[in-house]
C-alpha cells in the first residue's frame, strides 16, 4: 500500500491514464509519442530504435506543458507475436497505425507529478476490469448514439465517430475521429461489471 496522504499519487495515477500522447526524450531527442496502458499497468509504445539504444529516456505526458508529468523509463523490446502480439493489437485499437515496427514496454523508473516526485508503484496499476473490458466495450459500441450522448463537448462528434476502446474502474477511453479521449465516471457510480457500466453510461446521456 502507497502512502498518500495528499492524494498525489491517485492524481498521477489519474493523470496518466487521461494522457496517452506526449513526447519522448532522449539523446537530446524530443520525439511525439502515442502510449497504451496493457492489463498490467505497463506502457506499451511503438518506437525508433535509438530509444531502445538510449541509457536515459523521459516520458514526457501530454507534451511539455508546465504542469506535464515526467516519467524516467527503461525501454524493453519486444516481439509481435505470441500474447504480446495482444499488447501491439491494443495500441492500435486506440491509435490506429503505428509510425514505428519497434514495440517497446516503457518500465517507469521515476515519476514526477505536478512538483512532487512519485513512487513508481502507484502509477503502475494493473487494470482491475481487465477480464470484462472486451464484453464491456462491446455492449457499450452496440448504441453509439447513447454514447455520443454520455460524451462532454461532443457537439462536434458524430455517432460513426465514437467507439469505447478501454475501460477500467475510473473511466472510459473513447476513440473519436481524430483522437482518444478519456472520459470519467460518474463520482456516484461503481462500475464492476458490464451492467454497471452501460448503467454509469445511460446515467451520463441523461
Amino acid at each position: 500500500m502507497i502512502d498518500d496522504p495528499d492524494g498525489i499519487a491517485d492524481e498521477a495515477y489519474l493523470w496518466l491514464r487521461s494522457h496517452l500522447e506526449g513526447h519522448l526524450c532522449f539523446d537530446g531527442e524530443r520525439r511525439p509519442v502515442k502510449i497504451v496502458l496493457a492489463p498490467d499497468g505497463c506502457i506499451v509504445a511503438p518506437v525508433m530504435v535509438a530509444v531502445l539504444a538510449s541509457g536515459d529516456v523521459v516520458l514526457e505526458l501530454p507534451d511539455g506543458e508546465p504542469d506535464a508529468m515526467q516519467l524516467s523509463v527503461t525501454p524493453e523490446r519486444f516481439v509481435e507475436r505470441g500474447e504480446d502480439a495482444a499488447l501491439c493489437d491494443r495500441w492500435r485499437i486506440y491509435h490506429g497505425d503505428a509510425p514505428d515496427v519497434n514495440w517497446a514496454k516503457l518500465s517507469i523508473d521515476a515519476c514526477r507529478h505536478a512538483g512532487y516526485y512519485v513512487d513508481a508503484e502507484a502509477v503502475v496499476v494493473p487494470n482491475a476490469l481487465a477480464a470484462i473490458e472486451p464484453a464491456a466495450c462491446k455492449a457499450l459500441n452496440a448504441d453509439p448514439a447513447l454514447l455520443l450522448r454520455a460524451l462532454p463537448g461532443s457537439s462536434r462528434t458524430t455517432a460513426k465517430d465514437v467507439r469505447v476502446v478501454g475501460i477500467d474502474p475510473d473511466g472510459m477511453d473513447v476513440r473519436r475521429a481524430f483522437d482518444v479521449v478519456r472520459v470519467p465516471w460518474p463520482d456516484d457510480v461503481e462500475v464492476t461489471s458490464v451492467e454497471s457500466a452501460m448503467a454509469a453510461v445511460r446515467a451520463m446521456a441523461g
